[in-house]
C-alpha cells in the first residue's frame, strides 16, 4: 500500500462529507436487533470524585462480558497514579483498582490473556486483568500487538519497534525500523495493524519545531495558517513480520488509527492539529492501489476513534469542539455516529452529560459496544439497542 495518497489529501481544502442525520435508505432502518437498532448511549460508569479526576486512556473487550479499561488518576495537587477498571458482567459492575505504573494502552488476545503498555514497560495478565505481572522494562512505548500468545510487536518513541517470541519476556529490535528516514530522536511509530500475515506500522517524523502559538488562543487565525507537512514513515510485512519493507512520504496530520476491512480495504483515521480546515478525517483506501476516498470529515466532529462492525459497518466516536477550533483545551460533547455501508452516517442518541476531549471505542460483537472517555466515563448502548 502506498501512502503517497496523502499527497492527494494535502491538496484538498474541503472534503465531501455526508452530514450527520442525513436520511438513510429504508433498508438500513430494517436491520433488526443489532448496533443499528434503535438505542441510546448511556453512562454505565462515571468517576465522580471532587478531589481527583480519571483519564481513561484505553478500553478493550475480549467478549461481551469481559472488558478492561486503563488510565491515570490525577489529584488536585497534580500527583498522578495508574488505575484499571474491570468488568466481568458486561459492564453492570466495574471494579476500580490502583496500578503500579501509568497505563498507556491495552491489547487483549482472549478472555484471559492480555498485555498493558505503561510509561515504564510492558505488563501481562492471564487472569482477565485481575492480576498483572511486569514482563519488561522499557520507556517510550505506545502500543503492542500480538499475533498469538508468543509472537508480538511493540512500537513507540524514539524510533522504537521491537518484537517478542516468548510472550513478552524478552524483546529485540526489528532491524527494518532503523532503516527508515529520519533520526531516532525525531521519529515515533504510532500505529500498528495486522490482517492475517499482512501487517503495517506507521509513524511520523518531525523535522522542525513549530513555535507558533496554539490556534485556540485566537481561532480566527486558522483561515490564514496551515498545518505543516511532516514525513510519514511506513513499514509493511506480508509474512507475519519475518521481513519488512519501508517507505516514506509527505503528509499533513497524524495517523491515529489503522483498520483492515474484510474486503481488502483499509480505513485510516487522520487527525489534524491547529491549522487545518477539518479536525479529522476517516479515509478509505484499496490495498495495492493508489488513490483514496474520504468517508467522513466534518468541521464540528473531531473523530478520536473508529471501530469496524462484523457486518461491514462502523462506529465513530467524536467530540463536538466547544469553540471555533478543535484545539480548545476543554471537553466538548460526545457524539457517536454509525454506518452500515461506510458511506451514509447517522448520529446516535448520547447521554447529554457525556463530555470529553478524547473517546475510545471497544466493540466485542455486533450487539454490544462500549466507549470510554478521558473524563472518566464509560458508556454503552442500552438494552433497546442490543438484545
Amino acid at each position: 500500500m502506498a501512502l503517497a495518497i496523502w499527497c492527494c489529501l494535502r491538496r484538498r481544502n474541503a472534503f465531501a462529507a455526508v452530514r450527520a442525520g442525513a436520511a438513510l435508505p429504508a433498508l438500513l432502518l430494517l436491520l433488526g436487533a443489532s448496533l443499528y437498532g434503535q438505542g441510546r448511549w448511556k453512562i454505565q460508569y462515571f468517576y465522580d470524585k471532587s478531589d481527583s479526576q480519571l483519564e481513561i486512556r484505553d478500553i478493550q473487550c475480549s467478549s461481551v462480558q469481559r472488558c478492561i479499561a486503563a488510565g491515570v488518576i490525577e489529584d488536585r495537587s497534580g500527583h498522578s497514579r495508574g488505575a484499571t477498571l474491570i468488568t466481568s458482567d458486561g459492564g453492570q459492575h466495574w471494579s476500580l483498582e490502583s496500578f503500579a505504573e501509568r497505563p498507556v494502552s491495552l491489547f487483549l488476545l482472549d478472555e484471559s490473556t492480555g498485555w498493558m503498555v505503561t510509561d515504564r514497560g510492558i505488563w501481562m495478565t492471564r487472569e482477565s486483568g485481575r492480576a498483572w505481572s511486569k514482563m519488561y522494562s522499557l520507556k517510550g512505548l505506545g502500543q503492542v500487538y500480538f499475533l498469538d500468545a508468543a509472537h508480538g510487536f511493540a512500537i513507540g518513541y524514539p524510533k522504537a519497534f521491537y518484537q517478542t517470541t516468548d510472550g513478552g519476556k524478552t524483546w529485540t529490535k526489528v532491524p527494518a525500523a532503523s532503516q527508515t528516514a529520519g533520526r531516532p530522536e525525531e521519529t515515533a511509530y504510532d500505529c500498528i495493524a495486522f490482517s492475517g500475515q499482512q501487517g503495517i506500522v506507521v509513524g511520523r517524523t518531525v523535522t522542525e519545531n513549530d513555535d507558533r502559538p496554539p490556534i485556540w488562543i485566537n481561532p480566527n487565525t486558522a483561515r490564514n495558517r496551515r498545518e505543516r507537512e511532516t514525513p510519514v514513515v511506513q513499514l509493511e510485512t506480508s509474512d507475519g513480520g519475518q521481513s519488512w519493507q519501508s517507505s516514506t512520504s509527505p503528509a499533513v496530520g497524524t495517523i491515529a488509527r489503522l483498520l483492515y476491512t474484510k474486503d481488502g480495504y483499509m480505513l485510516i483515521l487522520v487527525e489534524y492539529h491547529d491549522y487545518y480546515a477539518l479536525p479529522s478525517a476517516v479515509v478509505k483506501i484499496k490495498l495495492g492501489y493508489r488513490g483514496s476516498e474520504t468517508i467522513f470529515g466534518e468541521r464540528d466532529r473531531a473523530v478520536s476513534d473508529i471501530a469496524l462492525l462484523p457486518n461491514g459497518g462502523a462506529l465513530i466516536a467524536s467530540i463536538e469542539p466547544p469553540g471555533n477550533s478543535n484545539q480548545v483545551p476543554i471537553p466538548g460533547k460526545l457524539k457517536m455516529l454509525r454506518t452500515g455501508n461506510l458511506k451514509l452516517w447517522e448520529e446516535m442518541d448520547v447521554d447529554y452529560r457525556a463530555v470529553a476531549q478524547r473517546a475510545i471505542l471497544a466493540v466485542p460483537n455486533a450487539h454490544r459496544a462500549f466507549v470510554a472517555t478521558d473524563t472518566g466515563m464509560i458508556l454503552t448502548l442500552d438494552e433497546a439497542g442490543a438484545p
